[in-house]
């Protein structure tokens, strides 16, 4: 019998006697005895001190050698990635839990060392986490349909899509299909805290851009919910590029969109809105910036019918404005004049959209000139593929200094959300006396209000109040809805900052390109201005363009 190399320590059995030499091998097998003290110590020699091994899935304590060799222990494997795993309740949470350790881990903490061996590279290892961030937004989504959690509203699931972002470091920030109603300003308070994630791509060298700031250029998508409002931190986030409220309920766009300056991309489309502001024309004034946005489909209000083929004849017109008329410098405005008498000579009068058409030729036939003058100056400019021309104006509403509609007497003045074009804004304009630009003592009053007293808490008193009218208590509300919202509005013509308008009025820009001779419903906006004082109710002059 072989003895084993090392005999385990059993202090309570005696140990055998050793035999005073080693068996000496046969003639037939003279390399048994050194084959007998090379071999390693069977399993059989120390059954009972044995241990099963890790990850074993026997329950077995003992056995022979030929037990282990007949049925071999192995360990218990998973085939495939982690994320295949079932979606059990536990596994659900380990699996979100992972996604958001690994799937947002900086890949650039430290440093790879691979082996000679190694087969992994950096694409598998960017592509794995490109993987683990999407489940971990989709994980986001899936905790409401959990059966163990009550039901989670829109604004909890869009604050969670936002804070996800935000670890994430992902500048576009979907919040589209949530269903959601009202968007506080809280779930979008932490996009400020957004940074964007630096060396996005390891399958190269670091280029220069990659060393740019780290300021983000965010995309929100708040499109196909119930939204009737947006709320106003959305306009502190400057750094907004990409910004879609399409198929929503607004019925108004906020004179504040003219704060995201960098804001490249706009679709307002599939909502109730009646006009746009004033301040939305900066935005489609790129000056040589192209800007894509999309307004249509909407509501939008006309200014006369635009159905139908044009009411005036071509070829009148291209007899009359001719290149060399131009490039001589013609008087324009005395051209498209003696235009229009003839066709009231010869029709007997001319339609509103006849007006605004010979408007657009009249603001073409200028843009022509400037742009001419400018070259011959050696004046670089930055044009736009689109035209921004003026075309007409409602007639101008005047109001009071506390809010009411103030009328001339024997004078009609449309209410409501009717804005025909007119051919003179300005003809029921209140007494000289009243057009100054100075502004009231209840304005001053009401500034005075915001800057030392918190209005909010007021407003529970107003009802309470014997004798207060309803201009006043309007002018009050507004006044603290300005103090906790976007400020006060901006004159449109001074830029001076008012609680109260004075005065408003529509006016309908064309906005496309300089193929188009006709005039349609798709090819002009409205725009309704505001004003600080009477005196600055002044509509854009016919033929103005923005270039």
């Amino acid at each position: 019998m072989a003895l084993p190399s090392s005999p385990p320590l059993l202090p309570e059995q005696d140990l055998p006697t050793l035999p005073a030499f080693l068996p000496i091998a046969s003639a037939s097998d003279s390399d048994a005895g050194l084959r007998a003290l090379n071999r390693k110590r069977q399993l059989s020699d120390y059954g009972s001190l044995s241990s099963d091994p890790l990850f074993s899935d026997t329950t077995s304590d003992g056995g022979d050698a030929s037990q282990y060799e007949e049925q071999p222990r192995r360990k218990r494997l998973v085939r495939g990635p982690w994320w295949n795993v079932g979606k059990g309740r536990g596994q659900q949470s380990l699996r979100r839990s992972m996604a958001k350790k690994e799937g947002l881990r900086n890949a650039d903490s430290g440093v790879w060392m691979g082996s000679d061996e190694s087969e992994e590279s950096i694409d598998s290892i960017m592509g794995s986490q490109q993987r683990m961030q999407e489940l971990a937004m989709q994980d986001v989504a899936e905790e409401a349909a959990s059966s163990d959690e009550t039901v989670v509203s829109a604004e909890t699931l869009a604050a969670r899509v936002v804070q996800t972002c935000v670890d994430a470091g992902k500048e576009a920030v979907d919040l589209s299909d949530l269903g959601l109603r009202r968007l506080s300003d809280a779930t979008l308070s932490s996009l400020h805290q957004l940074i964007k994630p630096a060396f996005v791509d390891f399958r190269h060298p670091p280029s220069e851009d990659e060393f740019s700031p780290l300021t983000p250029s965010l995309q929100l998508f708040l499109s196909r919910n119930q939204l009737t409002t947006l709320p106003h931190e959305l306009f502190s986030l400057t750094n907004i590029s990409v910004l879609s409220v399409r198929n929503n309920d607004l019925t108004s766009l906020s004179p504040a969109i003219a704060r995201l300056h960098k804001l490249t991309e706009l679709n307002i489309a599939g909502n109730s809105i009646r006009y746009l502001p004033w301040e939305g024309l900066d935005l489609l004034y790129c000056r040589g910036k192209h800007r894509q946005i999309t307004v249509r489909p909407n509501p939008l209000i006309e200014p006369c019918d635009l159905s139908g083929p044009s009411p005036l004849p071509k070829a009148n017109f291209s007899r009359v404005m001719r290149s060399e008329e131009l490039s001589r410098w013609a008087d324009t405005r005395d051209t498209v004049e003696k235009l229009r008498q003839k066709y009231v000579a010869e029709d007997g009068t001319l339609s509103m959209r006849g007006e605004l058409e010979l408007r657009l030729k009249l603001g073409r036939m200028l843009r022509i000139q400037y742009l001419q003058e400018a070259s011959r100056a050696g004046r670089e400019l930055k044009l736009c593929r689109e035209e921004l021309i003026y075309l007409a104006s409602s007639a101008v509403r005047y109001f009071g200094v506390d809010g009411t509609s103030v009328r001339r007497p024997g004078s009609r003045q449309a209410g409501g959300d009717d804005y025909p074009a007119v051919l003179d804004p300005t003809a029921n304009a209140p007494s000289i006396s009243g057009s100054v630009a100075t502004p009231s003592l209840f304005e001053l009053t009401l500034r005075s209000l915001q800057s030392n007293y918190n209005l909010q808490d007021f407003l529970p008193h107003m009802s309470t109040i014997p004798g207060i009218s309803s201009s006043l208590a309007s002018a009050f509300h507004l006044a603290a809805a300005n103090t906790t919202g976007l400020g006060n509005e901006t004159c449109s013509t001074c830029g001076k900052n008012f609680i109260l308008a004075r005065a408003e009025w529509m006016e309908y820009w064309f906005h496309g390109f300089s193929s188009q001779r006709e005039l349609t419903p798709e090819t002009v906006l409205p725009f309704l201005r505001r004003a600080c004082s009477w005196g600055c109710a002044r509509p854009s002059e016919m033929g103005e363009f923005r270039c």
